[in-house]
């Protein structure tokens, strides 16, 4: 099924925020995919790798797009302020590409601050969410590996918080939150959310010397977020 013109514009304006620093690094362009709630066809996800990866081919393909109706304005740069925040970090680079974009599809400045500045409190918010389930998941079989611990510290960086909340953050390694405290949060949250902090967890499934039993747990957490198995168990392919 050919993607609709606002999946398009979603890959195509997260990308350009992808190389807005000059560098478009490892697994960013999955990243990228990821912004759309769609498994492509292995043809078609390598034309989008492909072009994902080209930002001279990406500002030619976005000349092609058709307009963008205001109604999926703020869907939009709701994804692609997620990827400006990915790193944990804004900068003026990304900033630049993002107000581009809004230029480029008619988008209201004014709305846009506004959006900006919600998104960028409620990342933050679950940002807690992402860490706490990560702690729960490695703690889960008994033992950290040390591969856990790296993954779990690479995620911390990324967080969309200050370097001094991440400090802190980094203390659930050692003292992870109880799993009633933080799993109706998760519960409440909307589905594109919880999906969303399961994305976030997922890598450290792999990292665990007991693969089996975090699996187990991303799939039961998961089930309690309300997320299909088949749409769980392909988040842990990424």
């Amino acid at each position: 099924m050919p993607l609709t013109p606002e999946q398009e514009w979603t890959l195509v304006a997260c990308g350009l925020v992808a190389h807005a620093d000059g560098v478009l690094r490892h697994g960013e362009c999955e990243q990228v995919l990821a912004m759309i709630d769609e498994r492509l066809q292995a043809e078609e996800h390598e034309r989008w790798v492909a072009l994902i990866a080209d930002r001279a081919a990406l500002r030619r393909y976005v000349e092609e797009l058709p307009p963008l109706l205001p109604l999926f304005h703020e869907p939009l740069f709701e994804r692609v302020w997620a990827m400006v925040l990915a790193d944990g970090d804004v900068g003026d680079a990304e900033e630049q590409v993002v107000d581009e974009v809004a230029e480029m599809v008619g988008a209201s400045p004014e709305e846009l601050k506004e959006w900006r500045e919600r998104w960028t409190a409620e990342a933050a918010a679950l940002a807690e969410h992402k860490a706490g389930f990560a702690a729960l998941l490695i703690h889960h079989d008994g033992t950290i590996d040390e591969a856990e611990a790296v993954r779990f510290q690479a995620l911390i960086e990324q967080m969309p918080v200050s370097q001094a909340r991440r400090e802190e953050m980094l203390e659930l390694l050692h003292a992870p939150p109880s799993i009633d405290r933080v799993g109706a949060r998760l519960a409440a949250l909307p589905r594109e959310r919880r999906i969303e902090v399961l994305r976030a967890i997922a890598p450290l499934v792999s990292a665990s010397q007991q693969e089996a039993v975090g699996r187990a747990f991303f799939l039961d957490l998961a089930e309690q977020a309300g997320l299909e198995p088949t749409a769980a168990a392909r988040l842990l392919e990424r």
